[in-house]
């Protein structure tokens, strides 16, 4: 609206302002009905983006490995199993949902290393890291030959180059298969293959400014040798294995230092599903507040009478009115909304659709749908049910809940799309494919992210602004913007009108001034 000062009505007497303010209010009706509009596709927006934030923070708490305590997706944590063993021991031990409980021992007499060439004392001045190789007596170049585990690796190195570099083009040029370690302390080189046990094998040539002699057979790794008393036995089995780390019987290890047989390590596996259960728990109360909040949303009634509110309007109400007015207003905003009904129902297809293989039904762990209509699918916890199950068919309650599938997640497919994955994989893991279907921040091969950030975008990423409702909002602007500049030049109309007419009747008055001047004159 221009600024423009105006003096009127002086002629006329007229309050020109009052009755250009009237004829205005009219054309201003256009205006203000398509700025009601605009809030209401800024209000569904927000809702959406409300609801978006939901399902990232459920995504983040449950779906994210490094989020260790309520990760969901491992069948470790799902194990309905807790280990006393001492904080100090020399190996760690885990249960998976296949340990039998009760006292375990475990004596270690070796350690599974890989194959180690060892070079000999090196000398020269002020040794470390940064010496260069022509102290140790290279002169130009020359290849380090390498055969490890069946592949052959030569390897050339410089005179200029220093003991660092040296291993960190050994550790690049073998991806990490071969290692190079170099000790300040004994003043030597060794060459160790990251594979261990006895088929991890090792030959160096070409190296002897190291202190290696060329060797003519390789050398091997050796496997971890070990001990296990289990519940069932009264003595020790001997077990060997081609890495430190390993799982027998339900039980994985990580053998960390030695432990005699006279003073084993001793740890005893406890059935403990109270931790399970509080985790499954846990999950899915969150999900049904998610579900809840969605499905209001979707049956709320719309009121129709609650239009967004004018600037006029609101200068004639409190801000508590307006608060409470607005909030009425958006009620009903997202009723029947397709995309979040699609979700809706994907979800639940997720959690009673059979999961192929796995030998146990929802319902036999004691999760079934509430009968209470009106909850809309949320999901009821039978917790006896659950704790039988998770104690007497432990692995297969957690391949029911994250079974996972050769088949790869694929963005380009609707859920509805992936009728072998599906079967295949756990309901935790088709909840989180759901979640990448609506919320996913990557594009599928169509440059497309997930379907709600397309539909509303997120603030921080590119959706934010390129959405479909921010485009929306967009025409929005650009024609209120169109109708300011019509009702401005309306306005302006008008004033001009009635300047004419106060010219008009000011030429009017004039006349009859002069007239009844006349007049006067005649009559003295």
């Amino acid at each position: 609206m221009p600024s423009t000062l105006r003096i009127t009505g002086l002629a006329t007497g007229l309050d020109v302002d009052n009755m250009v303010k009237q004829l205005m209010q009219a054309e201003k009706t256009k205006v203000d009905k398509v700025k009601q509009q605009r809030q209401l596709i800024q209000w569904r927006q927000d809702l959406y983006r409300e609801i978006i934030g939901d399902l990232n923070t459920f995504k983040s708490t449950f779906f994210d490995v490094l989020n260790k305590d309520k990760y969901i997706l491992s069948a470790n944590s799902l194990a309905p199993y807790s280990i006393s063993i001492d904080s100090n021991a020399p190996i760690k031990v885990t249960a998976t949902a296949d340990a039998q409980a009760g006292q375990y021992e475990v004596a270690v007499s070796q350690l599974a290393k890989g194959a180690a060439v060892v070079g000999g004392e090196l000398n020269a001045e002020n040794l470390n890291l940064d010496t260069k190789l022509s102290s140790l007596g290279l002169s130009g170049t020359t290849n380090i030959n390498l055969t490890y585990n069946g592949t052959d690796k030569s390897i050339e190195v410089s005179d200029s180059m220093s003991i660092r570099d040296l291993i960190n083009k050994v550790n690049s040029e073998t991806s990490g298969a071969v290692k190079v370690r170099f000790s300040e302390l004994t003043k030597n080189i060794t060459f160790e293959t990251s594979k261990t046990g006895v088929n991890a094998s090792l030959k160096v040539t070409g190296a002897s400014f190291l202190g290696i002699d060329d060797m003519i057979d390789p050398v091997t790794g050796q496997n971890a040798i070990f001990k296990i008393k289990t519940p069932n036995n009264s003595s020790f089995v001997e077990v060997q294995r081609e890495t430190n780390t390993f799982t027998i019987d339900g039980i994985t290890y990580t053998l960390n230092g030695l432990a005699s047989e006279e003073n084993p390590v001793k740890f005893t596996v406890n059935v403990d599903s109270k931790p399970v259960i509080d985790k499954i728990k846990e999950f899915v109360n969150k999900y049904n507040e998610i579900i809840d909040k969605i499905n209001k949303k979707l049956s709320e009634k719309r009121a129709y009478s609650y239009q967004p509110l004018t600037d006029d309007q609101k200068k004639e109400m409190k801000e508590d009115e307006i608060k409470m007015w607005e909030e009425k207003a958006k009620e009903g905003l997202l009723k029947g909304d397709s995309i979040l009904q699609n979700m809706v129902f994907n979800l639940r297809q997720a959690f009673f659709q059979s999961v192929k293989d796995v030998g146990i039904s929802l319902q036999e762990v004691g999760l079934s749908t509430s009968s209470d209509y009106t909850q809309k699918g949320k999901i009821i916890i039978d917790e006896a049910k659950l704790k039988t199950a998770l104690e007497t068919r432990g692995q297969d309650v957690i391949n029911l809940f994250v079974k996972t599938s050769t088949i790869a997640y694929d963005p380009n497919k609707t859920y509805s799309g992936r009728e072998d994955r599906n079967a295949e994989i756990g309901i935790f893991q088709r909840i989180k494919d759901i979640l990448e279907d609506n919320i996913r921040t990557t594009r599928n091969s169509s440059g497309k992210k997930g379907i709600l950030l397309e539909k509303a975008g997120i603030k921080g990423d590119f959706t934010e602004f390129n959405n479909l409702l921010s485009k929306e909002l967009q025409e929005k602007d650009r024609l209120i913007d169109e109708l300011n500049k019509k009702l401005a030049e309306k306005e302006d109309k008008y004033y001009r009108d009635f300047a004419k007419l106060e010219k008009a009747m000011q030429k009017f008055n004039d006349q009859a001034n002069w007239l009844y001047s006349q007049i006067g004159a005649m009559n003295k």
